[in-house]
C-alpha cells in the first residue's frame, strides 16, 4: 500500500501541471484519501467516479478487451481523467486545453 506521504507527494505534482483544476485518490469504495480540492466536490466526484470505473470495468470485461487502464471525460468545462489502479482511482480534472 502506498503511503499517505507518497500519495500528497503525487498530488503536489500533478497539481503543479498548467490547467489541473484538482486531484483526487480515491479508494475503489468511493472513500477520498487525498485530494486538492474542498470535501464535498471530493466526496461527490469520488463516489460518482467510482460507479462510473464499476461501469466502464464491467464493459471492457464484456467485450473482453483485458483490463480497464484508463478514460478521459470531455466536458464542457475540461476534461476529467481517471486512472484506476489496483488499491485506489485516481482522478484529476483540469481546464480545456488552449487552442
Amino acid at each position: 500500500m502506498i503511503s499517505q506521504k507518497q500519495f500528497e507527494e503525487t498530488l503536489r505534482s500533478i497539481s503543479a501541471h498548467g490547467g489541473v483544476r484538482g486531484v483526487i485518490i480515491t479508494s475503489n469504495e468511493g472513500l477520498p484519501i487525498s485530494s486538492t480540492l474542498d470535501v464535498d466536490t471530493t466526496e461527490s466526484v469520488s463516489a460518482l467516479v467510482t460507479g462510473l470505473v464499476g461501469k466502464a470495468k464491467a464493459v471492457t470485461k464484456e467485450l473482453n478487451e483485458g483490463e480497464l487502464n484508463f478514460f478521459t471525460l470531455d466536458t464542457e468545462k475540461g476534461e476529467i481523467l481517471v486512472a484506476p489502479e489496483k488499491e485506489y482511482i485516481l482522478i484529476v480534472l483540469r481546464t480545456p486545453p488552449e487552442e
